[in-house]
């Protein structure tokens, strides 16, 4: 017997690809389920935000809220091999996570690709990767 309480979203790997080859770059992010709190959290403050502003919002708001929910629903990160940014391996943190997601717009359109399948979540940590 299946219970039906079990069925629930889990954080999934996402190796980023290479733009133009499609091969693995070295970086694995650990996406967040929508149903995660940090994520619904930011979900919420970015809601409220344009509410405030009586609908009226600018390019540069919605790019600010697409950054801000992108960082929301980043885990963490494995650097492999010899790939580095700036020279290093970084640590995880969210200031590092929002300077590579705005210098490199390729690796959030990734995520958010990603992001957007929200079947993955629910399978097996096995078949969940990139």
């Amino acid at each position: 017997m299946t219970e039906l309480t079990n069925i629930v979203a889990a954080e999934r790997r996402l190796e980023i690809l290479h733009p133009a080859t499609e091969e693995p770059v070295g970086l694995v992010l650990l996406l967040l389920p929508d149903t995660h709190e940090q994520v619904k959290a930011a979900g919420r403050k970015s809601l409220n935000e344009r509410m405030s502003h009586r609908g009226k919002v600018t390019a540069e708001q919605l790019e600010a809220n697409r950054l801000s929910m992108l960082c929301a629903s980043v885990g963490g990160w494995a650097w492999e091999g010899d790939l580095t940014f700036h020279g290093e391996k970084p640590a995880f943190q969210e200031k590092t996570l929002r300077q590579l997601l705005k210098e490199l717009p390729w690796v959030g359109d990734q995520a958010d690709a990603a992001l957007s399948d929200r079947a993955a979540f629910f399978r097996g940590s096995d078949e969940a990767g990139g």
